[in-house]
């Protein structure tokens, strides 16, 4: 099943402005660093209440910059209940209430996938990484590491969270095992890092209408990835 990388939408057109929101109340815990990343969120915590610009438009997915929408979506009520549906594995969700115009928007939540899928989607058996001070333009090649588990990956990651840092060389994406119609990627060496969703939920997303969606070809992500279906 083939798979494309959800981002926000960026069309003013559909959403009115981007970001919708540039502001949050509560944001505290959401500038907590890693809140949410790697496993469902199991304390208490001040739900957020995003602030929407005075030109953007209440679309089906909102874009908050304080926010990290690679962790957590902000959607409408009626979203949430389309994607039941779809096969999904566990997630939480929130309704929070969403500022605009004076008006209090009451119909939108937080939305969270509880455990990313990283671990099964990289193939470290074909994929390559690079230590690399150089994080933007890519001028050199670092050197060239390879890891044979996630593990073993993850505890380096968690060592070069400042130059020089811990990239992909060639990365290799497998979703020929994965069934679930939508799935987060964290902890990624590069560009990427969020939701996917399948293509039966982007063409359904699509033919819905629903709006503030915009979908990539992972390839397209970047010319070092690599994708087996």
């Amino acid at each position: 099943m083939k798979y494309y990388w959800c981002k926000e939408s960026i069309n003013t057109r559909e959403i009115g402005i981007y970001p919708q929101a540039l502001s949050a109340k509560n944001i505290l815990d959401f500038n907590e660093f890693r809140f949410g990343v790697d496993e469902p969120i199991q304390r208490q915590f001040t739900l957020p209440e995003p602030i929407l610009q005075s030109k953007a438009k209440e679309t089906t997915h909102l874009s908050v910059v304080s926010i990290d929408y690679s962790v957590f979506l902000v959607l409408k009520n009626y979203f949430i209940d389309f994607l039941k549906d779809f096969k999904i594995a566990d997630f939480q969700f929130w309704s929070i209430d969403v500022h605009h115009k004076k008006q209090l928007l009451k119909d939108y939540s937080l939305f969270h996938l509880s455990y990313p899928s990283q671990k099964e989607i990289i193939d470290f058996e074909k994929s390559k990484f690079e230590i690399n001070e150089d994080w933007v333009m890519r001028n050199s090649i670092g050197e060239v590491v390879k890891f044979y588990n996630y593990e073993d990956y993850h505890a380096e990651l968690k060592k070069h969270t400042t130059p020089p840092f811990l990239l992909a060389h060639e990365l290799v994406l497998d979703f020929s095992k994965q069934e679930n119609d939508i799935l987060r990627l964290a902890n990624m060496p590069m560009t990427g890092l969020g939701y996917y969703v399948s293509e039966r939920l982007k063409n359904a997303i699509e033919e819905k209408r629903f709006t503030g969606f915009a979908f990539q070809e992972i390839e397209e992500m970047d010319k070092r990835i690599k994708v087996i279906y």
